[in-house]
C-alpha cells in the first residue's frame, strides 16, 4: 500500500525544519508527523486511529482530514517555537539497539544512477535486524528533498536504485535512516559535483 502524506519546509529564523507527516496504512494504523533538520530527525509524534479504523464511520476522506490536521498542527508548534517541548515529550532512544551502513560507499554512483546497498545491523552485533525500513533522503537545495524508503529483507539488506539529480555547486546531502522496534540509526554522506573536465 502506498504512503500517503504531507511534506512541508518550516523555516524559523535561520532553521529549515522539514515537517512529514504520513499515513502508514491499515496494517499499522498511525499517523506519524517527523520533524527533521538536513536529514536529522529531531523530533516525531504518533496518533493512532485503530478505533477509527474499526468503526462503522471510518472513512478515507476523513482521514486524510484527520492527517492534514495533524500536518498543519505540528507546523504551527514549529512555528510557536515548541519543538523544544515535543524533543522532551518523545526523547530519541539514548542508544539506539541498530546500525546502518552503506555496503558499497565506493561504488554507489555510477553516471546519473545512484544503487544503495544498505545493511541493517545489531548495534555491536553482526546480526541483521529483518525487521527494519530503511529511508534515504537526498538533500540538494530544492524545496523538498527526494526520498526513497523501502523494508529490508530477512538478511537485513536493503537496495534502492534512483536517478541521481545534476548536482548544484553546493553539491548534496545523501542521508541514510533506518528504523525498526530497537530503534533508530542513520548516517551522512556530503556529495560534491566532479570539476568540470573529469
Amino acid at each position: 500500500m502506498p504512503v500517503f502524506g504531507f511534506n512541508t519546509d518550516v523555516k524559523v529564523g535561520k532553521t529549515v525544519f522539514h515537517v512529514q507527516t504520513e499515513d502508514r496504512g491499515a496494517g499499522n494504523p498511525v499517523l506519524d508527523t517527523t520533524i527533521y533538520v538536513k536529514g536529522r530527525v529531531l523530533a516525531k509524534r504518533g496518533t493512532s486511529y485503530q478505533e477509527f479504523l474499526a468503526s462503522p464511520d471510518f472513512n478515507q476522506s476523513e482521514l486524510h482530514a484527520m492527517l492534514e490536521r495533524q500536518h498543519k498542527q505540528i507546523i504551527e508548534e514549529v512555528r510557536a517555537g515548541k519543538l523544544a517541548e515535543m524533543v522532551q515529550l518523545e526523547p530519541a532512544p539514548a542508544a539506539s539497539g541498530i546500525s546502518v551502513q552503506l555496503l558499497n560507499p565506493a561504488t554507489f554512483l555510477k553516471g546519473t544512477t545512484a544503487s544503495l546497498e544498505v545493511g541493517v545491523t545489531r548495534r555491536g552485533a553482526a546480526t541483521p535486524v529483518d525487521k527494519a525500513t530503511v529511508r534515504v533522503l537526498l538533500h540538494t537545495g530544492a524545496p523538498q528533498p527526494f526520498q526513497f524508503e523501502t523494508p529490508v529483507d530477512a538478511a537485513g539488506k536493503a537496495s534502492l536504485q534512483f536517478h541521481m539529480p545534476r548536482l548544484g555547486p553546493g553539491g548534496a546531502e545523501l542521508v541514510i535512516q533506518a528504523s525498526a522496534a530497537d530503534g533508530q540509526d542513520e548516517i551522512k554522506y556530503t556529495l560534491r559535483p566532479k570539476p568540470s573536465g573529469v
